[in-house]
């Protein structure tokens, strides 16, 4: 018998394929099933009254990670009906991204994959570097493209308290990692002033531990950067931003360590223009007018 588990629920295996998913009273609340193959098919069921309970995302959170770490196995498939949007959930809310659409069904896909730290990372080219965290990542990145110098944009995880983390870790768990955009700029054309000039219009700073309907500590506001010589700048920008509030919850530090999200995280909205996005159009629009100034 195998027992897979976190601190909400345990799977214990019936087959070696089939899991019981047990809750913290080690009562049945539903099963999960897995292929013996490779890549594996994943599917999953939740007893009518337990659903709603997170019973069936935590299930698969636990199973995806003994299947890609214990059992070796890099990809796993789930297939869903595409009018049951309470399966979809689970599995969006897990990393998995749709492969195939086909007769009311749609065939999702999970890779595993390894988040890359950059403490290596050099702008180049007489470029520089900023770590901004304004809430969801995809809307943050997205609003930043509309700078113009800005050189690149790469979503990532920053300054948390574990090695390669995913986006289902920080979700679920006190990793200490904030949803973060590494912009790197021209400053020839671009100013850290500007720059910080569009975070504010597109961040709320009287959120704590969050922006709009983003709540958790993965979404708090902060500004970090790598280039001390960019401390003083911050330090006088920051100071006169706080004068405007009666409370103020972005956090100025240091990068410590900074991993990039997964490659679908990346350029989300440009890869799925109707996909969720904190930050209006308006505010983006904003953004656009600083390049005239």
């Amino acid at each position: 018998m195998i027992k897979v588990n976190n601190n909400t629920l345990t799977l214990q295996s019936e087959d070696g394929l089939k899991y019981l998913i047990l809750n913290n009273s080690d009562k049945k609340v539903g099963n999960v099933q897995i292929t013996d193959t490779d890549p594996a098919f994943l599917s999953f069921d939740i007893i009518g009254e337990e659903r709603g309970k997170h019973y069936a995302s935590n299930a698969v959170y636990v199973l995806n990670s003994f299947i890609h770490r214990e059992k070796q196995i890099k990809v796993i498939k789930a297939e869903v009906k595409a009018d049951n949007e309470i399966a979809r959930h689970v599995l969006e809310h897990n990393g998995y991204y749709i492969k195939e659409k086909k007769d009311g069904s749609i065939i999702y896909e999970h890779i595993q994959s390894e988040t890359r730290n950059d403490d290596s990372y050099e702008p180049g080219d007489g470029n520089k570097v900023i770590y901004l965290a304004g809430g969801c990542f995809w809307g943050t990145e997205r609003a930043f493209k509309a700078l113009r110098g800005v050189v690149e944009t790469r979503t990532g995880y920053a300054n948390g308290h574990m090695d390669h983390p995913t986006y289902e870790d920080i979700i679920r768990n006190e990793t200490g990692f904030k949803e973060t955009v590494r912009v790197t700029y021209d400053p020839q054309i671009l100013s850290l002033e500007t720059i910080l000039k569009a975070y504010f219009l597109v961040t709320d700073p009287t959120q704590e531990n969050g922006q709009g309907e983003d709540i958790g500590t993965q979404y708090t506001s902060g500004i970090y950067y790598k280039n001390p010589d960019d401390k003083p700048i911050l330090d006088k920008f920051i100071e006169n931003e706080k004068k405007k509030y009666s409370e103020f919850f972005v956090e100025l530090k240091p990068i410590e360590c900074f991993y990039e999200a997964e490659e679908y995280h990346q350029d989300y909205l440009t890869k799925n223009p109707e996909g969720y996005c904190h930050i209006s159009l308006a505010a983006i629009n904003k953004i656009k007018e600083l390049n005239t100034l």
